[in-house]
């Protein structure tokens, strides 16, 4: 009873010592849009005008120079949005009628979307990715600094204009993120160019690297629960042939 006992505790043991080598998890993505702004939410935050030459290349204002008058963003999956939104995801909106079966037309601007969330940073670099769909195409930064840039205009990279319908997922790496301690903040700006309705779809996930001493701990955990595995079960049966 006192070897099954300690066997059952096993796992529990192995989460621990699990925890202590990756100890920050951020899940991120667009979703309900109306009801809250919290990680699982893109506010939307205003707009600015195209830039000249934009068809070339596009060059959005590090903030919007005319902000939204509500922070609302829509959750438009039910309303008839471009293609399947990323699984676990909602397409989000300006405007609660976007989508191709709705009744807005965007001006070709810039839309600001961007959500805050809580990490806690430091030294230890953050691994993982983004995927991404919009109309027309987006460009996403992480604390300012830009992680996925805009795709060329009538191409087939994110999500751009000129398909009959946004079924591009755009998924990238993320590699040796460095993560502020406290609030961090992922903004997407959303590039609208052909006079229709726009929209975004995301989901991110980031994991802090381990530690060093961290691994160690484990390593010398795991070697730990095995060496109490074999004498106990040693022991029982020496106890057993005695």
């Amino acid at each position: 009873m006192r070897t099954i006992l300690k066997i059952s505790i096993l796992p529990a043991l192995l989460l621990g010592l699990a925890s202590v080598a990756y100890a920050d998890n951020i899940t991120l993505n667009s979703s309900g849009g109306t009801t809250n702004f919290t990680n699982g939410t893109l506010q939307y935050m205003g707009t600015a005008p195209l830039n000249a030459g934009y068809a070339t290349t596009l060059v959005a204002p590090t903030s919007p120079t005319t902000a939204s008058t509500s922070s609302s963003s829509y959750d438009v999956s039910s309303a008839g949005v471009w293609t399947a939104a990323i699984a676990g995801t909602s397409w989000v909106s300006n405007d609660p009628n976007a989508g191709p079966n709705g009744s807005v037309v965007d001006p070709n601007d810039f839309y600001y979307y961007e959500t805050t969330f809580s990490a806690v940073g430091g030294a230890r670099t953050y691994n993982g990715s983004i995927s991404v769909m919009a109309d027309d195409t987006a460009e996403v930064l992480l604390n300012g600094v830009v992680i996925v840039p805009f795709g060329s205009i009538g191409a087939d990279n994110h999500c751009s204009a000129g398909q009959p319908a946004c079924t591009i997922v755009d998924t990238v790496s993320l590699t040796g993120i460095t993560l502020l301690a406290g609030t961090n903040t992922l903004e997407i700006i959303n590039a609208q160019t052909g006079l229709s309705a726009a929209g975004v779809d995301m989901s991110a996930n980031l994991t802090q690297t381990p530690e060093p001493s961290s691994l160690l701990l484990m390593g010398s955990g795991l070697l730990g629960l095995a060496l109490v595995v074999f004498w106990r079960g040693k022991a029982s049966r020496l106890v057993l042939h005695s």
